[in-house]
């Protein structure tokens, strides 16, 4: 299944050894826009660094976490470059209602037919099919397990 993920999501499921599990799951074509990357790239050793505090963990846990984090990028999730969804972003600023600076994600989904993994209601009725996190462990288990059917 091809998806755009979220940037909330993607940080959420970084920030897991179970997400980052799933990030890999061979059923999926992650994708993000570059420009939510960037959000991305900010946000996600803010809340690592956050997290460290909080449970007064060793700094080399903190930077273990944020190397397992971006490695399981590199390996799963696609960064989409402007110019590859630029031509919809008229359409996708249109249908981003809820939240105008989502106009990305929109954009690439409607340029890769894809789908967005959300846990939010920002994407609802934009037009593209959505998934939440929960939705898409379940599709996934269900697919794992017609593996083995005829």
């Amino acid at each position: 299944m091809r998806l755009i993920v979220d940037t909330s999501v993607l940080v959420g499921e970084l920030l897991r050894a179970r997400g980052r599990e799933r990030l890999g799951a061979d059923r999926l074509e992650l994708f993000i826009p570059e420009q939510m990357w960037s959000e991305t790239e900010v946000e996600l050793p803010r809340r690592i660094a956050s997290f460290a505090r909080q449970h007064q963990l060793d700094r080399g846990i903190a930077e273990r976490l944020t190397t397992l984090c971006l490695e399981a990028v590199e390996a799963n999730v696609i960064i989409i470059d402007h110019a590859v969804y630029a031509a919809a972003e008229e359409e996708a600023v249109a249908r981003s209602l809820r939240d105008r600076r989502d106009w990305p994600v929109v954009a690439c989904a409607l340029a890769l037919s894809a789908g967005i993994w959300t846990n939010d209601n920002d994407f609802l009725g934009v037009g593209v099919p959505t998934w939440t996190t929960d939705t898409l462990e379940a599709w996934l288990g269900r697919q794992a397990a017609g593996d083995g059917q005829l």
